[in-house]
């Protein structure tokens, strides 16, 4: 098992049916979901600089969801469309008149890969319905990231204090024994030159800041990149002989040195102050969006909207993960927030007529993206316990 999931989380098998309890009604949900494969953010030519090794050559420019990633992406809406299919909420949305009234699918704008995303949510979670998907017309939406803008403002005493604590409780020696093995993958020799290259990953990570925006440097910044760099050239399909790792030993490795990717997320995106100054705004939507209140940053939502997409990136995921105070991690996916995984917020109302929020989490395993293959949600849906209460009235 890749990771042992935190207590906080119950594994359901749910047979295919999002509902759990006879008489409980689905009201509404908000799906927030990551884009597909993408390549890597840098050209190959600045992934050697940083790295020391050489990568391939993507069919895309840098940030773009490849044509394989948007095929894994369409078979995982579609899976998650099949598994609330016997709720009354998406039996209504079988009518596309009903969808036209009921759904709102909003994507980041500021990369192309989102948009692209949402696009693919649009056409898949509604099938013949031209459903649109939206996104802000400015260059940067702070519902996805509000850093930067006038709607954030980071208390830099108090995120200092988050990552101290979260430097103690940095988990180890999965997080060491990552940077290791992707040291020996990528360039062996960086530690030991004098002076040490800027390619040796044992650089302590420390949080800095840049026209009042913080964010990380140090080994865990170019071994987390790195790190899901690998995952996701093998999800894309491309081989990684060139880093000395046969195919059958791809799984094996990426699980040995995604945990520096995941102390890149503890050590930053899921720090308290940090999600509540990037991410506030979108916790503050789907709350409102879950209680029947206006919610002002989305344009579209109407009191009649049911279902609300979210098509975003893993630092959104990340950041609920820390707002809603979640964990969650997968047996067959070593990146807790790979591409195409799923965080569902959803709204019931119970048969004595009160109600509750609960969310799940979806995703694909690392041989379900590599293969554009839906999942058996019905089998592998987590359902988590938020230490965070909503209000629902």
């Amino acid at each position: 098992m890749i990771r042992q999931i935190s207590s906080l989380i119950v594994l359901v098998a749910l047979g295919g049916c999002a509902s759990q309890t006879q008489g409980d009604v689905l009201e509404k949900v908000v799906f927030l979901g990551r884009h597909g494969i993408r390549s890597p953010t840098v050209s190959p030519q600045e992934m050697q600089h940083r790295t020391g090794h050489v990568w391939p050559v993507w069919s895309v420019a840098p940030r773009e969801m490849t044509g394989h990633g948007t095929d894994a992406l369409r078979a995982m809406v579609q899976a998650v469309r099949g598994y609330y299919s016997q709720t009354s909420l998406f039996r209504s949305l079988q009518s596309c008149q009903a969808v036209a009234q009921e759904a709102v699918v909003w994507a980041d704008t500021a990369d192309h890969r989102t948009r692209q995303t949402g696009e693919v949510w649009a056409k898949e979670i509604a099938p013949g319905c031209s459903l649109q998907a939206r996104w802000a017309s400015t260059t940067a939406d702070p519902v996805f990231n509000a850093l930067g803008s006038p709607a954030a403002s980071v208390d830099s005493s108090v995120l200092e204090r988050d990552f101290d604590t979260a430097k103690d409780t940095l988990p180890e020696p999965a997080s060491d024994a990552a940077l290791k093995a992707l040291q020996g993958l990528l360039a062996s020799n960086a530690c030991t030159e004098k002076p040490a290259s800027s390619q040796c990953l044992t650089t302590p990570t420390t949080l800095e800041w840049k026209k009042g925006v913080p964010r990380l440097k140090g080994g865990f910044v170019t071994g987390g990149m790195a790190a899901e760099s690998l995952l996701l050239t093998y999800a894309e399909g491309l081989p990684l002989t060139e880093f000395g790792i046969s195919e059958r030993d791809v799984p094996h490795i990426l699980e040995i040195v995604m945990p520096a990717h995941e102390a890149e997320n503890h050590l930053l995106r899921r720090l308290p102050e940090y999600a509540r100054a990037r991410n506030g705004m979108m916790a503050k939507s789907i709350r409102a969006f879950l209680s029947d209140q206006s919610v002002y940053a989305i344009p579209g939502i109407l009191p009649s909207t049911k279902v609300l997409v979210l098509a975003g990136h893993d630092t959104n995921l990340a950041a609920m993960m820390a707002l809603f105070g979640v964990d969650w991690s997968f047996s067959d996916q070593p990146d807790s927030t790979a591409p195409n995984t799923v965080l569902a917020f959803e709204r019931w109302r119970r048969s004595d007529g009160t109600r509750e929020v609960r969310l799940k989490v979806f995703h694909q395993s690392l041989e379900e993206l590599r293969e554009a293959k839906a999942p058996d949600i019905g089998k592998s849906a987590i359902t988590l316990s938020p230490t965070q209460p909503f209000f629902i009235p």
